[in-house]
Parts: C-alpha cells; sequence; structure tokens
C-alpha cells in the first residue's frame, strides 16, 4: 500500500505541472490566437498560438506577421537607470480629455521602481478560424522593473493618431485628443502574479466621460468565462526575455514573479460589427486600479486596427481619337494585410484645352462598381467612355469601404498622375479624284493624262502632321508620273484647314488593263496621338476599255 501511494503521489508530482502547462495557454473566448499564459516565449509548435517572442526578435523589430494579424508594435520604455521622458504630470487623470493641457508629461529620473515601465508591445489580429473568426482582437503586454508592491495599470487604445508626449525639461501637453469610442482598461495583479481586477471603460465624453463595460469580460484568463470578450496574466514564476531588459533583483533578461502582465480582447465581442478603429496604445502605471487614480508611468505606441487605403489609377488607352473609348482602372492598396471591399466612384471631367487640370464639367460617371472583397491590392474598372468631343479629360475615382475595416474613404483629385484622357479628332480625307486628259476625248482609251488628287481636312482644335503616300500603279503597259509614281504626303495641318495633294501621271495600255491610286495617310497631332486619316487607305481605280 505505501508503494502504491508512493506511485500515485509521484504519478501526481509529474502530471500536476503537465496539467498546469496545458491549462496556461489559454486566449481570451478560447480564440486559439494567442497564448495568453504569463510568459513571454511561444511554448507552441505551430503558428497558433503565438507569442510576443514569435512576433519581435531580440532587438524588438517586428517580424513578419501570421495570417490575419493587422499590425505589431514593441516599444522600449527603460531601462530604469537613465531618465525616463515619458511620465505623467501629477494633474493627468483618466476622467481628464487629452486635449487643452488636459494630459501633460514630464522627464522623471526617480520613478517609484514598481511603477516603471520597461517594455511595453501589442498585436492587433483578426482570427481566420475558430470561434472567434472574423473578429477584431488586440493583445498587449508589458514588463517593470519590480514587483515589490502589486501592480496597478491602465491600456488606453485610442483612435486619434496623433496622441503622443515627451519632454526633457518641465511638463509639456499631450497631442491629440479623446475620441468617443476610446477604450480604457484598468486592472491591478498581486505580488504572486494573480490579477485580481480587470475593469473595462468606453470614453463617452461629457460630464462623465467614462461609461463602465465591464460585464461582458473577466480578471484572469485561468478563470474568465470562455464567453468573456477580455481577460489578462501575470506571470506567477519568474520568466525570461528573447530581449535586453534588466528588473532590479534578477540576472539580465530575466523577469521575476508579477513584472510582465499581459491582455486579451475581443473588440467584436464588445463593440459588434463595427467596433472603433484603433491607432495608438498606452500602457500606465497608476496608484490604483481605480479611473481617478494618479497616473505614473506610460508607455506609447502606434497599433493600427483599421487599415489605412491609398488608391493608384490608370486611364487606358490615351492619347485616343474621337469615336474611341477609353476605361479607368483603380487599385486599392490597405497598409495592412486586410481585405479590400467596397466600391469605387469613376468620374470624368472636359473636355478642356489644354492638358492644365480642370475638374468644372462632368463628361461621364460609374458610380458604385464593386471592388472585392479579397485581400490586398484590388483594382476596380469603369465603364466605357466614349468623348463627344477632342480635347483634354481628367479622371477621378474614390474607394469608399464597406467597413472601417476594408480601410479608409481615399481617393484622386483632378490632375493626379495616370488621370489624364487625350481625345484628338481624326483628320478625314474630304476629297479624292482624278481629271483625265484622253487622246480623242475619250477617257477609257489606251493612253491618256491623268491628275489625281487628295484633300485631308482637319476637324481637331490641334495642328496635326500628316504623313504617308499617294502611289499610283495598275496593270497598263506604261504608268509614268511626275516626280515618280509615289508622292509623300508630308505636311502640316493647321487646325481646320486643309491639304491637298496631286500627282500627274501618263499612262498607255490595252482593253481591260487597269491604272490605280491609292492613299495611305496618317496624321500625329501636338500630343503625340497618331492614327490613320479618316478613310485612309483607299485606292481609286479605273480600267481601260477600248484602244
Amino acid at each position: 500500500m505505501q508503494a502504491a501511494i508512493v506511485i500515485t503521489l509521484m504519478t501526481l508530482a509529474i502530471a500536476v505541472p503537465l496539467f498546469t502547462r496545458a491549462f496556461a495557454l489559454t486566449d481570451v473566448g478560447n480564440a486559439g490566437v494567442f497564448e495568453l499564459d504569463g510568459n513571454i516565449v511561444k511554448d507552441s509548435s505551430g503558428t497558433f498560438p503565438t507569442d510576443w517572442g514569435a512576433l519581435f526578435d531580440t532587438s524588438g523589430v517586428t517580424q513578419p506577421l501570421p495570417a490575419g494579424a493587422l499590425d505589431a508594435h514593441w516599444v522600449n520604455d527603460g531601462p530604469h537607470a537613465v531618465t525616463d521622458l515619458t511620465t505623467f504630470t501629477t494633474g493627468s487623470k483618466d476622467t481628464l480629455d487629452i486635449a487643452n493641457a488636459g494630459w501633460q508629461c514630464t522627464p522623471s529620473g526617480n520613478l517609484t521602481p514598481k511603477d516603471d515601465i520597461l517594455h511595453s508591445y501589442s498585436l492587433a489580429i483578426t482570427p481566420q478560424s475558430g470561434p472567434r473568426m472574423g473578429h477584431l482582437l488586440v493583445y498587449g503586454g508589458f514588463e517593470r522593473f519590480t514587483n515589490n508592491g502589486a501592480g496597478d495599470l491602465g491600456l488606453w487604445l485610442l483612435q486619434d493618431p496623433t496622441v503622443a508626449c515627451s519632454s526633457t525639461k518641465g511638463a509639456v501637453s499631450f497631442t491629440g485628443a479623446h475620441v468617443v469610442g476610446d477604450i480604457l482598461f484598468v486592472g491591478e495583479f498581486s505580488t504572486g502574479g494573480t490579477v485580481t481586477t480587470l475593469n473595462a471603460f468606453e470614453w463617452v465624453g461629457g460630464s462623465s466621460p467614462l461609461m463602465n463595460i465591464t460585464a461582458t469580460g473577466g480578471a484572469d484568463c485561468r478563470t474568465a468565462d470562455m464567453t468573456g470578450n477580455f481577460c489578462s496574466r501575470s506571470n506567477t514564476v519568474s520568466i525570461s526575455t528573447p530581449w535586453s531588459t534588466q528588473d532590479k533583483t534578477s540576472g539580465p533578461n530575466t523577469l521575476a514573479t508579477a513584472e510582465f502582465f499581459e491582455v486579451g480582447i475581443d473588440l467584436t465581442g464588445l463593440f459588434g460589427s463595427n467596433p472603433p478603429c484603433i491607432n495608438r496604445f498606452i500602457f500606465d502605471t497608476r496608484t490604483s486600479p481605480s479611473v481617478t487614480a494618479t497616473l505614473k508611468d506610460y508607455a506609447e505606441g502606434a497599433l493600427a486596427t483599421c487599415p489605412t487605403a491609398t488608391i493608384l489609377t490608370s486611364v487606358s488607352p490615351t492619347p485616343i481619337t474621337l469615336g474611341g473609348s477609353a476605361t479607368d482602372t483603380a487599385t486599392v492598396t490597405l497598409s495592412t494585410a486586410s481585405t479590400v471591399d467596397g466600391t469605387v466612384d469613376f468620374k470624368v471631367y472636359g473636355p478642356v484645352a489644354t492638358n492644365i487640370p480642370t475638374c468644372n464639367s462632368l463628361a461621364g460617371s460609374f458610380l458604385g462598381v464593386k471592388i472585392g472583397p479579397g485581400v490586398t491590392p484590388q483594382s476596380a474598372t469603369s465603364g466605357l467612355f466614349t468623348p463627344s468631343a477632342t480635347g483634354f479629360y481628367f479622371w477621378t475615382a474614390t474607394y469608399n469601404p464597406a467597413t472601417p475595416r476594408n480601410g479608409n474613404t481615399a481617393f484622386t483629385t483632378c490632375g493626379d498622375g495616370g488621370e489624364l484622357l487625350v481625345v484628338a479628332s481624326i483628320p478625314k480625307i474630304t476629297a479624292f479624284g482624278f481629271t483625265n486628259t484622253p487622246d480623242n476625248g475619250d477617257p477609257t482609251l489606251g493612253s491618256g493624262t491623268v491628275v489625281y488628287s487628295v484633300t485631308i481636312h482637319s476637324y481637331d482644335t490641334l495642328d496635326v502632321m500628316l504623313s504617308g503616300s499617294l502611289t499610283v500603279s495598275g496593270t497598263a503597259n506604261t504608268i509614268m508620273c511626275t516626280g515618280g509614281n509615289m508622292l509623300p504626303l508630308s505636311a502640316s495641318l493647321p487646325a481646320g484647314m486643309d491639304a491637298t495633294f496631286s500627282l500627274t501621271c501618263t499612262y498607255s495600255g490595252t482593253s481591260g488593263q487597269t491604272v490605280s491610286a491609292t492613299i495611305s495617310a496618317m496624321f500625329t497631332d501636338t500630343n503625340g496621338v497618331t492614327g490613320a486619316v479618316s478613310g485612309s487607305p483607299t485606292t481609286y481605280t479605273f480600267t481601260i476599255q477600248k484602244l
């Protein structure tokens, strides 16, 4: 029996650490995306769940992100031995707006050790599978210098990308401002590494600017309900860091118990299908987990949960001649590996006489052209635009995202590169004929003199250069033209004017033989538009009937 008890106890001794490790791999809402396990090292063998040590290298440089990840950032706020340029002034409060000196920063060389942040980091991701597939999840973590006291902290997720502050001397006001929908998490974790408090608030403005939204979350991920939309972890044992760090009591790159904190948040679970677009995160330390606590140190960084959209366009073909058609193609690219989805509005303005961008007169529009859904980049093309007049046309295109998750509204402006359409008129053959001087007044006799002439008229508002030839040939026994049987059609044709060419030839032959004149004319306008003259090529032939 003693042997059995010993064996049982040994089995439990082995099993408990294994169970502890298994249960430690928690994630908000059982998403399976991130290891909210109280350490920084990635323990899983697959791509997911990931951890901070897989997102950043030993210098904190962001590595290639896994599928669905939108953004990730690592911020250095240490070491403790140097003056910290990012600490709050005493009067800064969560309940104050950031703008109008509500928040101010100041340098500090004597931060309370337990309140000094060493590093902070963040991740935004949209799972591609699992129970939280398609949700916007945000993760954050930070390290502190020592654990001689409970850890009181706050995490702001801010929409204004300009929120920032740094001071080398004296109080400096933060830039930026609160936006309705900003989110604050305040919590506390014990010196043993258990998270005891985690509350969530939404900035709504007014006299009571913070609304408590804690009901759908939990404090410690190890005990949080799987339906919860946020939870957090602290380290219950000493852990190592992949990057250089130094706490108060441990060896290099080591954090003692309760010196590390991480949190996972499901913004879609909190706000539904249209969560706020986060652009900044700020971790802070404080005197208590109250929204009226005195704020101490902070570490700020970028975190883009809504990608930024850019749009490039290209008109094709251009130039064209009057009667032709062109389209405009817009390509939308997002700043993160997100989905392009929405519509594009195409508009074309003109015509104007010069290539100075002018968008006063709408000549055509193609509204609501579908783009995506698909992983960035995506393209959409307008319908065919057939100009009714010559001149210069200028296109614009506007991307209208389906949701903020698909980027922001992006547009081209009048005169942007790739948006110019040049339309030229086609010069036209308006006369092509001959005069014949035969023997005995009969034009079909076997010999005679023929004068061919061609007139080309420019209907354009631009001068053109003509090129090509008028060539006389046939099956007659002899065909001889003055200066040769080919007359070059090389001349400048001013706008609205005529150009006439003629060629005199003699011929002789027998019944059934032919004499032909062929005109092949091209034009080039001052914009480099080239094309065939309307009516060209064409051939006039007559047949000798009798001797």
